[in-house]
């Protein structure tokens, strides 16, 4: 994971304006920008690469990230409250009443933490992929698969609070990957915590994915459902505030990438010196990715931990995304894709979506 890149230009994240009223915003006036713009994710979908290679640069001291590294830091983590939120993905996982209460305060932490010295861009980008974090595989202590209403209800209290708080609109940045190389590389980033990974462990875990009943995918969804992710997003913010953005697309068109990041951002600045080369650590070759070491203790800061390697365990060191089951995922997951693209005007057909 990325490290600190957000720490460029922090201001003491103690100090809140003291009314919550939101005040009219000069157009001169650079301590507030115009917009709001989140990046929810998905996980394993580039998340590091931006943090490290393209937000630092292209946002300055416009950028925010609480999740990751940053995520358990005291700066970043909110006052307790009944609500259990304490980072900013939590907001968006519990009960959509957070943001009645504490939604004003809430925002005004991580705004807290960007500093803007200049005029532009005029955007404050926050950067958490663990918006759309979900329990793929069944694995204890992640957060459970969460439905739409209960997306769109935090969704509408994060707009409402922008706009109390002074921001005048709310984008959303939505960054997808083939869902067969994403259910591959989430279970790898995940196997730490699966005392049995292997081979046929993942392929079951995806099975039983894919055969979700209808009255599951009716009542709850995962982030790799994009059609029903895309609608809760394009129904909060309206879907021109709505970007996605396909990972794909980097190693494709990366000018075209940089490009449309660049308008999604509103950064009018060069962007030279850019890499155009996502690193992937646990990829070895063509549809392999290597196992994580089996996690025995990690403290709570994560500055201590155990993990046993895979030849004292017995442990699959690796798993193989092979063309059958490629094709089945895909294939399950094609409407939501063709509906997604019909709706953005995205040729996900072009980046292999559609199986």
């Amino acid at each position: 994971m990325a490290g600190d890149f957000a720490q460029a230009g922090v201001v003491d994240a103690s100090v809140y304006p003291s009314s919550r009223v939101a005040r009219p915003v000069a157009v001169a006036d650079t301590s507030t920008p115009r917009t709001l713009i989140v990046h929810v994710g998905l996980p394993k979908a580039a998340s590091s690469y931006l943090h490290g290679s393209i937000f630092p640069q292209l946002m300055g001291g416009h950028y925010v990230m609480p999740g990751a590294a940053n995520a358990k830091k005291a700066a970043y983590l909110f006052a307790r409250n009944r609500f259990g939120v304490r980072r900013f993905s939590d907001a968006f996982q519990k009960s959509g009443a957070f943001w009645g209460r504490h939604g004003d305060s809430f925002l005004r932490q991580y705004k807290n933490l960007a500093s803007f010295n200049g005029p532009r861009p005029r955007a404050l980008l926050i950067s958490d992929e663990a918006v759309t974090r979900v329990n793929h595989f069944g694995i204890r202590a992640m957060p459970p698969a969460f439905s739409a209403a209960q997306l769109c209800a935090n969704l509408s209290g994060l707009r409402e609070s922008a706009h109390r708080v002074g921001f005048e609109r709310v984008r959303f940045l939505m960054m997808t990957r083939r869902q067969d190389k994403l259910l591959a590389a989430s279970y790898v980033q995940l196997s730490r915590k699966i005392p049995y990974a292997s081979q046929r462990d993942f392929e079951r875990r995806v099975q039983r994915l894919l055969d979700r009943s209808p009255n599951e995918l009716e009542h709850q969804f995962f982030g790799m459902d994009y059609g029903q992710l895309y609608d809760c997003f394009a129904e909060t913010v309206g879907a021109e505030n709505v970007s996605v953005m396909p990972i794909e697309m980097i190693g494709a068109d990366f000018p075209g990438f940089i490009g449309e990041m660049r308008d999604v951002l509103d950064v009018q600045h060069a962007a030279d010196g850019l890499s155009p080369t996502p690193a992937n650590a646990r990829s070895r070759r063509a549809n392999r990715w290597g196992m994580r070491p089996l996690l025995l203790f990690k403290s709570r800061h994560g500055r201590l931990q155990f993990t046993l390697p895979a030849r004292l365990t017995g442990r699959a060191s690796e798993i193989e995304l092979g063309e059958s089951l490629a094709r089945s995922i895909l294939g399950h997951f094609s409407p939501e894709n063709r509906r997604m693209a019909a709706a953005t005007g995205r040729d996900l057909g072009a980046y292999g979506y559609y199986g």
